[in-house]
């Protein structure tokens, strides 16, 4: 088959009356680029602005049509401008003459017809209605044909693609300055490996066509009329030098080595890399800087395994945005994450390069107002507090370069996802408003990408390579292990000899088999290091436990020394037996201090720690290698089970085995027998992560759409819709149905009524926006009706209500809190004691809603942990004093969890109470004052202490406060013998080199 084409493409015209466009010339070039580097033998033709008159235009289609035989095919491509009496609108078009200056479909289809071409595909990406940004000539005559001209064009052997449907607009994109079609075209002649039949393309086409054009608010449609029997069987195309002529900017730049980084970004920076990455750039990070140009600015979604590099890909770009004098901020899902990021970033960037490393966490201590004044270089942020600060401060992109957003699978997440998208969401409609920093989002290893690059309209680096090679398999009872190897080949082997399992207990249990098989690991490579997931806090702790009794480890007494000595849980007891025997564990119950202990002693070789113990947190990014890795579930157990997800599987096996840490890794997952073993390798060693997902449900609806109008000072009732369409989830549904937005159309307006309803919009001039109490409750961390509850329950309370005391116990009654779980008895009354603490007014406000007693016990129960925690009440008494029994007990990670999340609903709470209530009591607390009691655990006459220039933690506050030495002057000015009996010689040494000295005589 011999191939010819014409591309053409009108942006300047030669007369004034016509409006220009911006993308058409750039589509007809790249169309013609792609073909003549793919196939230089072809014919094709390039018409662009004054070189396509109409006698030009015609000239060529006459020569190549009627060239063109039985075997040989015809590809006709026009971007431009239609009229709306269907004709196509060529670079000397006169209105005055339009019958003699344009190209009409008539003549077009009888050059169609009478051509002996066996194929020919036209596309036009025009329309012919509507009205700018459209491709259209307004001011034509409309036709008086009720039917579509277009089709005349088609047939048997004769294809004809048109942009949009009738009475539908052909737009551009208003960023990468292609018309919406042809850059979905460009897509997919892109796409594939070898060869693809273009009509094949044609829906995926259509469906990503439909979706952007939803998101930008308008209706596009591509139609297709005609049949070809044998398809349009193209090889893949590549760019080269012709198209590489025509866009520069698409040149890739080789890098080989570290030093060559020293040409664009500073060479201390370059230095420092270089001596602490002395392997070299991996290939991940080739392809980020050769084939994406991540250095030039390129947005860029990177999907990889765990382990393979990712972050540095980020630190490339950040580094390289600062060089230009912008600012970078790292997203991250955890505090912990960000604050162990915070740490090697201060070290690397900050104390040795001199850059200005922030973060904002919401905790004390915090950098929001060096955020927010822009004294930074680098910002880390969990997802939250930028979306909160981006609401409040929507000036503050302008000064943000560069957003790396980690973990960004977690878009997918039930509970966390509406904040990931959101962000995305604001950031892509930030691009309308001229702002554009570059985007880098890191996700882990997931399955189909489910064009999440093609809604972010950034590009895709999915890497599956793993740069330390994974053994991957599942162990049963028998001690047979079936696994993958590095080269994917499936095996068997007897790991543990037979009669090594036995059953320890009156039931069989995972410690059967965990036991054996660790002292094997630890017994064969003294360097071995062992992660052992677990599904809960108590298995995580009894694992480490009885491996400590079993395996005769020495102690790892270096961790021991730096675990706190005061205000100790009951599990800090644990944690110390354990790590008297080689062993730790890690969950939410151990306070930050211990957790950051276990953390730096499992990845420091020499500090003793060979098994960690931990719950899936540890799977989620923080830094924590091993060599081999222990998975001991594979569900969840809560209210109801949940089996893991694949993904979830494979980011806990891919901690074994972390770049510089081990050549190998192996995870293990843990079977009942030769039959589970079986199933659980199909489902999890063999089968691929879920595919990335919205969160968004039609349940909460009106949860999204009132988030997104924060995002906008106002809009048309109509163009709600669009809001919505624009995230990733209505990209999603409006490819699998193009009537979802319709549909939707009608659930938004009777929502937008009863939000204008319950005064939480307002409309004037035709503008929808949100209402101080709905920018309030559209800002909080709730759901609408989690809001409104809320606002019911301020208004009922009246004045009180702006008490943060009393508003700390009110915001139990909101889903977000009721559902964490405290230990509670359900036989019985004994739990209706903690009523009594209570004032009448918070008793009784936390009966709102409650679905019976047991769940209002339990609200005031929380209400009363609270006032204990923050009174000051040591927490083994707290943990005592809150427990049913030994075997339902209230855990130091409850306490500091609902402390946590209180704090984390209290600041929104309090902005709503202050919408909705003028008055304020006197002599209440402020804010600002109980947020911290709640961080830290102390009584407001306490809290100057945190003011001191050491840090002290809660027990030495608490035992200073006892003392009666609640702020720096008093602490200095008691003796040191009093000081170092509160908190120990070592500690009030420490303290005391900062005491000022007595002023000169």
């Amino acid at each position: 088959m011999t191939l010819s084409g014409l591309f053409v493409g009108i942006d300047r015209h030669q007369s004034p009356d016509i409006r220009e466009l911006s993308g058409a010339r750039r589509d007809a070039t790249a169309l013609w680029a792609l073909f003549a580097d793919s196939l230089p033998e072809a014919n094709l033709q390039l018409l662009v602005d004054e070189g396509a008159s109409v006698d030009a235009i015609r000239r060529d289609i006459r020569a190549l049509l009627g060239e063109a035989g039985p075997d040989d095919a015809v590809i006709l491509t026009f971007s431009g401008h239609g009229s709306q009496d269907h004709r196509i609108v060529a670079y000397d078009t006169e209105l005055a003459s339009l019958g003699t200056t344009t190209l009409g479909m008539d003549e077009l289809a009888e050059l169609f017809r009478s051509s002996r071409a066996g194929a020919i595909l036209c596309v036009l990406d025009c329309c012919f209605s509507g009205a700018a940004p459209a491709r259209v000539l307004e001011r034509t005559p409309l036709t008086r044909d009720p039917g579509t001209p277009l089709a005349t064009l088609a047939g048997n052997g004769r294809i004809l693609l048109s942009a949009a449907g009738p009475n539908q607009s052909a737009l551009e994109h208003p960023t990468k300055r292609h018309g919406l079609l042809t850059l979905a075209l460009l897509d997919a002649l892109q796409s594939g490996t070898d060869t693809h039949d273009l009509l094949g393309l044609v829906s995926e086409m259509q469906a990503t066509v439909r979706a952007q054009a939803l998101g930008l608010g308008y209706t596009q449609e591509p139609a297709v009329l005609g049949h070809l029997a044998t398809g349009l069987v193209l090889p893949v195309l590549h760019r080269g030098q012709n198209y590489l002529a025509a866009f520069p900017e698409a040149r890739p730049r080789l890098i080989d080595t570290m030093l060559d980084l020293n040409a664009q970004l500073p060479e201390a920076v370059v230095a420092e890399w270089a001596a602490r990455y002395p392997g070299g750039l991996n290939p991940l990070q080739l392809a980020a800087l050769n084939d994406h140009q991540v250095l030039e600015g390129t947005s860029l979604l990177v999907v990889a395994p765990t382990s393979s590099g990712k972050t540095f890909v980020g630190e490339l770009a950040a580094a390289k945005a600062i060089a230009d004098g912008r600012k970078a901020v790292f997203l991250l899902p955890y505090k912990a994450l960000a604050n162990e990021k915070f740490d090697q970033f201060t070290d690397l960037y900050g104390g040795t390069l001199g850059m200005r490393v922030i973060r904002c966490t919401g905790d004390y201590g915090d950098s929001a107002a060096a955020f927010t004044a822009g004294r930074f270089d680098l910002a880390l942020l969990t997802y939250e507090m930028f979306l909160g600060l981006l609401l409040t401060r929507p000036e503050l992109l302008f000064s943000v370069g560069l957003v790396v957003v980690d973990e960004a699978h977690f878009i997918s997440d039930p509970h966390r996802g509406i904040t990931v998208e959101l962000i995305l969401a604001y950031l892509k409609s930030a691009r309308l408003r001229g702002l554009e920093p570059q985007i880098v989002a890191l996700s882990a290893a997931i399955g189909d990408v489910n064009y999440f690059h093609d809604w972010l309209e950034i590009e895709l680096l999915h890497h599956t390579d793993r740069p330390v090679p994974l053994v991957e398999g599942v162990l049963d009872r028998n001690g047979v292990y079936e696994f993958l190897d590095p080269d994917g080949n499936r095996q068997t082997t007897q790991l543990l000899a037979p009669g090594t399992v036995y059953q320890r207990k009156r039931e069989p249990s995972s410690q059967d088999v965990i036991v054996p098989l660790v002292r094997q690991l630890v017994n064969d490579s003294p360097a071995e290091r062992v992660i052992i997931f677990r599904n809960q806090r108590g298995s995580a702790q009894g694992a480490a436990g009885y491996l400590a009794d079993e395996l005769g480890l020495a102690a790892a007494d270096a961790v021991i020394v730096e675990l706190p000595e005061q205000d100790l849980s009951a599990v800090s007891h644990d944690l110390r037996h354990c790590l008297r025997g080689g062993t730790a564990f890690h969950t939410s119950n151990l306070s930050k201090e211990e957790r950051a202990a276990v953390e730096r002693g499992f990845r420091d070789a020499g500090a003793g720690i060979h098994v960690l113990a931990a719950t899936t947190t540890v799977a989620a990014g923080i830094n924590t290698p091993a060599s081999t890795v222990i998975i001991a579930e594979h569900e969840f157990k809560g209210a109801q089970t949940q089996p893991y997800t694949v993904a979830e599987y494979k980011n806990m096996a891919g901690r074994a085995g972390r770049m510089g840490f081990a050549e190998q890794g192996r995870s293990i997952l843990l079977a009942h027998n030769s039959t589970a073993r079986i199933r659980l390798f199909q489902v999890y060693v063999a089968g691929e992560p879920e595919a990335l997902s919205s969160s968004f449900k039609d349940a909460d609806l009106n949860t999204w759409v009132i988030k997104l109008l924060s995002q906008v000072n106002g809009v048309h009732r109509d163009d709600v819709p669009g809001l919505l369409a624009a995230t990733y989830g209505g990209f999603l549904r409006n490819r699998r149905d193009p009537t979802w937005s319709a549909r939707t159309q009608a659930q938004i307006a009777d929502l937008l009524t009863r939000m204008t309803a319950q005064r939480l919009v307002e409309e004037e001039d035709g503008l929808i926006r949100l209402s101080l109490l709905g920018r309030v409750c559209a800002e909080a961390p709730l759901s609408l009706e989690s809001a409104l509850r809320l606002v019911e329950l301020i208004r009922r309370s009246g004045a009180q209500a702006r008490d943060p005391n009393f508003l700390m116990g009110l915001i139990q009654v909101v889903p977000e809190l009721d559902s964490q779980w405290i230990p509670l008895a359900r036989k019985g009354t004994a739990e209706a004691r903690w009523t009594s603490g209570l004032t009448t007014a918070l008793a009784q406000a936390l009966q709102f809603g409650a679905a019976d007693l047991p769940n209002y016990w339990a609200r005031c129960k929380k209400s009363a942990v609270l006032r204990a925690w923050t009174r000051g009440t040591p927490l083994n008494d707290i943990e005592t004093g809150f427990s049913v029994n030994p075997f339902n007990r209230l855990a130091s990670g409850d306490i500091t969890g609902l402390a946590d999340s209180t704090r984390f609903h209290l600041r929104a709470a309090h902005r709503i109470a202050t919408v909705v209530v003028a008055d304020e009591p006197i002599g209440v607390p402020s804010l600002d004052d109980v947020l911290l009691q709640l961080e830290f655990g102390l009584p407001a006459e306490a809290l100057p202490l945190l003011q001191l220039p050491m840090p002290l933690l809660r027990g030495e506050c608490l035992r200073l406060s006892m003392a009666g030495l609640n702020n720096a002057d008093e602490v200095f000015r008691a003796p040191a013998d009093q000081i170092a009996k509160s908190i120990g010689e070592q500690r009030a040494k420490a303290l005391l080199r900062f005491k000022p000295s007595a002023p000169a005589k």
